[in-house]
Order: C-alpha cells, then structure tokens, then sequence
C-alpha cells in the first residue's frame, strides 16, 4: 500500500526493507526500516531527501491506514509514521544506499555464527534500558552496537568466533558495488568456527 501510494508523486523508484527487521537482529518491539532509492541526487542530497519525504508526508496523510506522519530531521532524514491496521512503525529514508549495504553486511553476519545474533540483540536491549539507544537524542545506533558486538567477536575472543566479511569477500562487500544487485538476505557459505566458548561467558 505505501508503494502504490508513492507512486502518486514518484513514476520510478525503488523500494527496500532495510534495518534489524531484514538483518535479523530485531526484536518483537523493533519498527520497520524502509529505503527509498529515487534518482541520484545532484546537489544537495539532503534536501532533495528532505523534499521527497515531505511530498510522500502529504500523500500519506490522506490514506486510511497511515497515522502520525511525521519527517524527522535527522543527519539522515526520515519519514517516521505508524501503520494503523497492524500497529507497527515505519521509519523511511530516501537516498540513503548505505543502509541497503549495511543491512546486506549485518544480515551475512548474523548467520556467520549462532551466537552473533543474541549477543547483538542483549547488548542493544542494555543500551535501550541506560537510554543511550536513540536516534532522535544522538546516542550510540543499533548499527554501531552491532558493529561492537562483530568487532569484539573478531578480536576480543580467543581463537576469533567470526572473520572478517571484507577479507574474505571483497567485491561482495565493496562500496561500490551495484546496489540494485544486492541480495540483502544472501546466504554465504556455511562457516565453522573454531571458538566454542559459550553465549553466557561472551557476554560477560
């Protein structure tokens, strides 16, 4: 329904579910991330994100299923509103292709090994209860504690739980690889790793 309801003001573009919800590294309460890839930007990328996400803003606030929404002015901007017949969240950024690679990088992360996924998931549950959790109030993001949490299982564990994705893919996970040509739930070959060491002793 967003996408026919987007369609209204935008011929062409592109429509991705990014974030925890695809990656696997959300909770119950987690809301839906969702990337809208137009045309690139020229000039201002940031204002031009700003002025599609204010005309969607407008659309959206006549459609019956569409409560509360509202454009955040954010480093990266967002549409954030709430989908009324389920109850959800929805935050959707415009131009903002990183998101669709960082989704991709943790998403191949979080199937590496069986314990990246509760270690990520603890560690950002710790960080919503001491408030430093939040987007709107600049404190640490989920990406950058899931981030950690991969840094620590690389080299703060002996021997290392996971590798490192780069070193082993390349030109999988360039920067400048084609975004259109990701395959965010990708499945990598399957990795054994040569740490046993429990969730509990990880974790502490």
């Amino acid at each position: 329904m967003v996408y026919l309801n987007i369609r209204k003001i935008l011929l062409r573009y592109g429509l991705f579910m990014v974030g925890s919800t695809m990656s696997g590294l959300g909770t119950e309460n987690s809301d839906i991330d969702m990337c809208l890839l137009v045309k690139p930007c020229l000039y201002d990328a940031r204002s031009d994100a700003l002025s599609y996400l204010q005309n969607i803003q407008n659309v959206l606030q006549n459609c019956d299923f569409v409560t509360q929404p509202e454009v955040i002015l954010a480093k990266v901007p967002i549409l954030k509103f709430k989908d009324s017949r389920y109850g959800f969240e929805v935050d959707l950024n415009c131009n903002n292709a990183v998101g669709i690679r960082n989704t991709h990088l943790l998403h191949c992360y979080a199937h590496l090994d069986w314990r990246v996924r509760p270690l990520v998931i603890i560690v950002k549950l710790w960080a919503q209860a001491n408030d430093i959790n939040d987007a709107k109030r600049m404190t640490i993001s989920s990406y950058s504690l899931a981030l950690m949490v991969i840094h620590f299982l690389q080299c703060g564990v002996t021997p290392p739980a996971i590798p490192c994705l780069h070193g082993l893919y390349p030109e999988k996970f360039s920067p400048n690889s084609e975004i259109h040509n990701i395959d965010i739930q990708e499945e990598l070959p399957q990795f054994y790793s040569d740490n046993k060491q429990s969730l509990d002793t990880q974790f502490l």
